[in-house]
């Protein structure tokens, strides 16, 4: 993909914990939706002990989205483009004492949509630990991942982040591609997405001041380009709704969210 089509986003001043101190504050919709998307597709999908191998592209400076994962996984690799984004990570992994606080969306997971005892939250966390390994990417590299974590993969969860590296419907789907080339045959896209009505618009957000952009893709763009470009059929590809999970209202950038979910072809196919 050219560089000329690189969105000046400036992520290399990224600021992590400012991020993490606007939106991950307190539990709400913007993270019940996702845990709770997670949770269904993994138990509706897999036996216990799959041994999965599970990537997150474009992870952030956040664990969390890997707990309903930890029962079916035998390798949790976190991928970011950030170094700084990669270091807050870091440190909750290694249990650093200025580590971020998930514990929240940890008892959400573990007490609300599992219904386990408090006691199983730490060991829940603790886990994520002991199967995460993190590493570099960059959507726009061949590559696109850092040597020896170029998969394949069962499980590839993104949120928020083709979207938000890519300006134009064309690059994204390009993008998107290169992705999916990390799956294994029959291996599963769980990925939430900036939608809107019309092809190509941006959607803006700002962290501590500094304005970044999501590029708006269709639910119609999400069915070619996976099926076009990325090696799915249709009646493989799941596009759910929005539910409203939380007794606030939902933000804005959060009601321009769609969450897709989609079985690559099997080599048997």
């Amino acid at each position: 993909m050219s560089s000329e089509l690189h969105v000046d986003q400036d992520f290399e001043k990224f600021k992590p914990w400012a991020y993490i101190k606007e939106y991950y504050g307190k539990l709400d919709c913007w993270h019940r939706n996702p845990l709770k998307y997670l949770h269904d597709f993994y138990t509706s999908h897999f036996q216990r002990g799959a041994n999965l191998k599970v990537l997150n592209y474009g992870c952030g400076p956040i664990v969390a989205f890997e707990a309903s994962a930890v029962p079916y996984a035998q390798v949790i690799v976190l991928a970011d483009y950030a170094e700084q984004n990669r270091a807050v990570a870091k440190l909750w992994l290694d249990k650093d004492p200025s580590r971020p606080d998930f514990s929240a969306l940890y008892r959400y997971v573990v007490e609300e949509l599992e219904g386990q005892g408090a006691g199983e939250v730490e060991e829940r966390q603790d886990a994520v630990r002991r199967l995460s390994t993190i590493c570099g990417c960059d959507i726009y590299q061949d590559p696109l991942i850092e040597k020896g974590y170029e998969g394949p993969y069962d499980v590839i969860y993104t949120a928020s982040c083709i979207e938000d590296a890519c300006y134009t419907i064309e690059v994204f789907g390009a993008a998107l591609s290169k992705l999916c080339d990390l799956l294994k045959p029959g291996g599963w896209l769980v990925m939430s997405v900036c939608t809107g009505t019309e092809a190509g618009t941006l959607n803006m957000n700002y962290v501590d001041s500094i304005r970044y952009v999501e590029l708006k893709v269709r639910e119609t763009d999400i069915y070619e380009i996976l099926q076009q470009r990325c090696g799915f059929v249709r009646e493989s590809i799941t596009i759910l709704p929005l539910v409203h999970l939380s007794p606030e209202p939902l933000p804005d950038n959060l009601e321009c969210t769609m969450y897709v979910i989609a079985q690559k072809k099997s080599s048997a196919i």
